[in-house]
């Protein structure tokens, strides 16, 4: 006899079943999944999940949770390696979690913690849609983050901040990608201003050897990489930096869940419109775009009438229209990880 008191067993999206990462990350939090997704791309990443809700983002784009504690000096390297060996013998469920050990041995606070946590996050996912999105899978067996948040953040919450900090970007100087990939070195004048300005744009100058990015920054001083990108974007506005030419590279990807067109196919729609030449409207290239699904969280590219190409990211001097914009900006984005 077939027990009807049991749950069926959750179904797992198959591949086909999704078009994109967010998507796929909506479907596995309705199915409360525990594992991870293994994102291939460049730089590409994993996500671990736990009952769907995203606990950390390991990430060679974005510097992980270790790195902002070793870096900042908020945790020493004896108080780590120590916690590492304790975490590796806890037995029970505390086996490998080396962020409980480090509360444990009083190495840094409960909530401190997880606030760096929350940051690696958030961090992980603007540095995820910095480039072109690749194939993915699901592993519902792999070993969970060794520091993990916990209960986790909501895909949906994560969607729409990584998409506000795109905008943001965006907005002040342009395309967050290609800033991210530009190498950076003081400007000629910096050495002049440097005693008026914060200390930690000076910490920048100092790691700005011409040969680093902005990540390469972040993981140099233990700052996540969106922060670094906002102070790029405010030293630039004063002329403190000079940007190497970035290598091109594709359009934003869109973090909006996309699911296979289920309805009735399109009527047809008559013959094609014939191109006139030298003409470009709604009867050749530059016609009217497909709608966008509104419903669905915020997309990562840059707001309608901002340019996605190499305009956008001119190596001329910022103007004084840019440069208050940045400082207007600078005291509610200080807190940034």
């Amino acid at each position: 006899m077939t027990d009807r008191s049991r749950a069926p067993e959750p179904t797992r999206p198959a591949p086909t079943a999704v078009r994109n990462v967010p998507a796929l990350l909506l479907t596995l939090r309705q199915d409360g999944f525990t594992g991870s997704v293994i994102v291939s791309s460049a730089p590409g990443g994993t996500i671990h999940l736990e009952q769907g809700l995203v606990t950390a983002i390991d990430t060679p784009g974005a510097p992980a949770v270790e790195t902002l504690l070793l870096k900042s000096r908020r945790v020493g390297e004896a108080d780590w390696a120590t916690a590492g060996t304790t975490a590796a013998a806890a037995p029970g469920p505390r086996a490998g979690d080396l962020g409980a050990a480090l509360v444990a041995q009083g190495s840094i606070g409960a909530a401190e913690l997880e606030t760096v946590c929350a940051a690696a996050v958030f961090d992980g996912a603007f540095a995820l849609v910095l480039s072109p999105p690749g194939r993915w899978e699901v592993a519902e067996a792999a070993a969970p983050a060794p520091i993990a948040l916990r209960p986790g953040i909501e895909p949906r919450r994560l969607f729409e901040e990584t998409a506000r900090r795109v905008a943001l970007v965006t907005d002040l100087w342009g395309p967050p990608g290609e800033l991210a990939r530009r190498r950076i070195r003081p400007a000629a004048q910096a050495e002049s201003k440097a005693p008026r300005i914060p200390g930690r744009y000076r910490d920048i100058l100092l790691a700005a050897t011409g040969r680093r990015t902005a990540r390469d920054i972040g993981f140099t001083l233990g700052r996540g990489l969106f922060a670094v990108l906002l102070d790029l974007v405010r030293m630039d506005a004063r002329q403190l930096l000079h940007r190497e030419p970035a290598h091109p590279a594709a359009a934003v990807p869109s973090v909006a869940p996309r699911a296979p067109h289920t309805g009735p196919p399109p009527a047809p729609a008559g013959p094609l419109p014939r191109r006139t030449p030298g003409r470009r409207g709604p009867e050749g290239r530059g016609g009217p775009a497909a709608p966008t699904d509104l419903t669905a969280p915020h997309h990562l590219t840059a707001p309608p009438g901002r340019p996605e190409g190499p305009a956008a990211a001119s190596d001329d001097p910022p103007n004084d229209h840019r440069a208050e914009r940045t400082e207007t900006t600078e005291e509610t984005e200080k807190s940034a990880p």
